[in-house]
């Protein structure tokens, strides 16, 4: 043991989602090992999702979001610190070292540090008004950057000098930059959304479902660009104009990117972790190394359903794979990951869901609702088998059946026309 370390049972490396839930795992099974949370914000853990909606919004507050009531870390003996880091991990000697200078010897040991928002590499990047969202931090400077544009900013109509001011560019056309869209507009902004490529969603969605976002994107005020790839920001000192590739230029007040994001490596570095984007852990969240796991947005968890690591960027997963990765420290190995992923969102009060794995597809087919308000796109293998289903304004009754359908990996061959006409029942194509 390191000279004046500090030894504890279980080290929950990150102060998210996936380690609160871990901590909550472990006190189910052990009451008395000791816990320590090391999480690098000063807020203590707290839930992502409503960061973009309700909390730009000023409809939810920081106490809203919290994963657990503040007296829950005493209550349960879980010592939590906030605002410092894990700057080295020495996994042989099962010692992590903190930005303090504090060490801390441990038994086991979860890396659950979350991701970054990949930046935009591009010139102008680095002004002041261009911002990511990730933390509450991010949101209090966005939130006073829509407040400064909708005070003082540009014109939605310049030959209407009384009309509402205030625009802002979305870089990135997946879900957040999606669900960002709506806030904005919802908040009084006129928003420009570039999309690199022909329409948004377009790492789960083929062009059927992107299409009939777009135009529902566009009925709700939303200006979108497709083929877009900003080249540079310019302006006076501050972003103010928008220029891509082919040379066109947007006004802008401000801008937010959202164009995925990317795992901080700092803390494997030296170790003999295993891991490619992300840390690759089996079905209990156990990486290579021994006492060690991973959980949440920087883990890909072997998914037996498709016999691939996985990443599962979406809060329902961090928080699952948290405690699953708890259990498991804990001693009960029985906890492991077999379900069918999936995540959801509302765009402009159209619901939309997702089930299963997008990169196992090689063709899609849709069955479009007689109304013409929603539609269900059926992603398949190159086996014929079914492999991701997503639905845009379908009726919620037919979650489970799109869940066995992608659970059973039912394969396709002669049921297309079956797959694509509403009148058909899904539950009867929901077995083997």
């Amino acid at each position: 043991m390191a000279m004046n370390a500090q030894h504890v049972s279980y080290l929950i490396i990150g102060g998210g989602l996936a380690g609160s839930a871990a901590a909550q795992a472990i006190r189910l099974r052990d009451a008395g090992g000791s816990i320590v949370i090391v999480g690098q914000e000063i807020n203590r853990p707290y839930n992502r999702p409503p960061l973009c909606r309700q909390y730009l919004l000023r409809k939810t507050g920081r106490a809203a979001m919290m994963t657990v009531p503040l007296g829950w870390y005493s209550d349960n003996q879980v010592q939590l610190i906030t605002g410092q880091r894990v700057t080295r991990l020495d996994v042989g000697r099962n010692l992590a070292a903190l930005d303090t200078g504090a060490e801390v010897v441990f038994d086991k040991a979860l890396i659950a540090t979350g991701v970054l928002p990949r930046p935009l590499n591009v010139p102008g990047a680095e002004l002041p008004n261009v911002y990511d969202l990730r933390t509450i931090e991010d949101a209090e400077q966005i939130i006073h950057a829509m407040d400064k544009a909708r005070s003082e900013g540009r014109l939605h109509d310049a030959e209407n000098p009384a009309g509402p001011r205030g625009r802002v560019a979305v870089i990135g056309g997946g879900l957040l930059g999606v669900e960002l869209c709506e806030t904005f507009t919802t908040a009084g902004l006129k928003v420009d959304l570039f999309v690199s490529g022909v329409h948004p969603w377009s790492r789960f969605a083929g062009e059927q479902a992107g299409g009939f976002l777009a135009r529902h994107l566009a009925a709700h005020g939303v200006t979108m660009h497709t083929n877009a790839h900003v080249a540079h920001l310019q302006g006076d000192g501050r972003a103010q104009r928008v220029f891509t590739d082919d040379q066109r230029s947007f006004e802008t007040d401000f801008v937010v990117t959202a164009i995925g994001t990317v795992l901080n490596r700092d803390i494997l570095r030296g170790t003999s972790i295993n891991a490619e984007k992300q840390v690759l852990v089996d079905e209990r969240c156990r990486t290579n190394v021994e006492h060690v796991y991973a959980a949440g947005d920087c883990a890909a968890v072997l998914d037996p359903l498709f016999g691939k690591h996985r990443v599962l960027e979406h809060w329902n997963s961090a928080r699952l794979l948290g405690s699953i990765a708890g259990a498991n420290m804990a001693g009960d190995t029985t906890a492991k990951y077999d379900l069918v992923n999936q995540y959801a969102t509302e765009i402009f009060g159209l619901h939309a869901s997702v089930w299963g794995e997008s990169k196992h597809v090689a063709h899609r087919h849709t069955r479009r609702f007689p109304d013409g308000k929603g539609l269900i796109e059926f992603g398949v293998s190159p086996t014929n088998r079914l492999s991701e289903t997503l639905a845009i304004g379908a009726d919620r009754s037919i979650e489970t059946a799109l869940h066995d359908m992608v659970k059973n990996r039912i394969d396709v061959t002669g049921k297309i026309e079956q797959l694509i006409d509403p009148a058909v029942e899904l539950t009867s194509l929901a077995g083997t």
